[in-house]
């Protein structure tokens, strides 16, 4: 098969429907039939963000309220979609012709393809993390947590932007005074302690112990911190846990496990 071979489906397959006209535009980089009109002169602001990073978070709830199914009627400004030259040898051309010799290339299954092969292509360490970050102080935890979410996910992938907006929320809250609370920093500490960002949290993770009250309530914070201090260099923390024992600010049973981390 030629290179633009695939590329080249008969255009008598094409409907005339908003799903193939220039200006539809998926509604999300998951696979559906919905989408938005970048005609629409009210994403006028967003459509470099949209075609160059997938940034769909800029303007997520203007989509939801102006997407609509492919498959509707088209307006007088309906253009149709012109054909794309695709590389046999590329991972997007392979994914084709697999399609093709399998007789399940359709417009619809071509269009997926090219969503599978934008988003791989998104350089994930420097997507924007705005909304998520704007997220975190919504009161509806939903959304909060949604944004946690997907910030630990880009952090996975090495967006240092997703980590100092995370790492700042972890470090803004207050000395927890509920098991929810407890439970909501042990989590928060889970999702950012990589190898990579060991030295980051270590001076946190001391200043959170100091100002940390030992009760029933914190147990499971201060074991949690302890657990990552059992990683770290004992010259990193040895002066300041030595000068926390001298302060007689722990009970003996945490006074002995941080004795033996120093001991290491």
């Amino acid at each position: 098969m030629r290179k633009g071979e695939i590329a080249e489906m008969e255009e008598e397959d094409l409907e005339r429907e908003c799903g193939n006209c220039a200006h539809f535009f998926p509604a999300s980089m998951e696979p559906t039939e919905f989408g938005i009109c970048l005609d629409d002169e009210e994403f006028g602001p967003f459509i470099e963000g949209l075609f160059e990073r997938s940034d769909y978070a800029s303007c997520r709830d203007l989509i939801e309220r102006k997407k609509f199914s492919g498959d509707r009627e088209p307006c007088d400004e309906y253009e149709e979609m012109e054909t794309i030259e695709i590389d046999d040898d590329t991972e997007l051309g392979r994914s084709l012709k697999k399609l093709m010799e399998a007789g399940e290339l359709t417009p619809d299954t071509f269009e997926e393809a090219l969503l599978k092969e934008q988003i791989r292509n998104i350089d994930w360490t420097t997507i924007p993390v705005d909304s998520h970050e704007a997220d975190l102080k919504n009161p509806d935890p939903e959304k909060r947590d949604q944004a946690i979410s997907s910030l630990s996910g880009l952090i996975a992938m090495g967006n240092k932007e997703a980590f100092r907006v995370l790492f700042k929320f972890l470090r803004d809250l207050p000395v927890p005074g509920t098991i929810e609370a407890v439970h909501f920093k042990k989590r928060l500490l889970r999702l950012l302690h990589r190898p990579e960002t060991r030295d980051v949290l270590t001076p946190y993770l001391l200043d959170e112990l100091y100002r940390t009250p030992s009760n029933n309530t914190t147990r499971q914070w201060m074991s949690d911190i302890l657990t990552f201090f059992e990683h770290v260099p004992v010259e990193q923390i040895s002066s300041r846990l030595e000068a926390m024992i001298q302060e007689g600010k722990f009970s003996y049973r945490l006074r002995k496990r941080i004795e033996e981390i120093l001991e290491r």
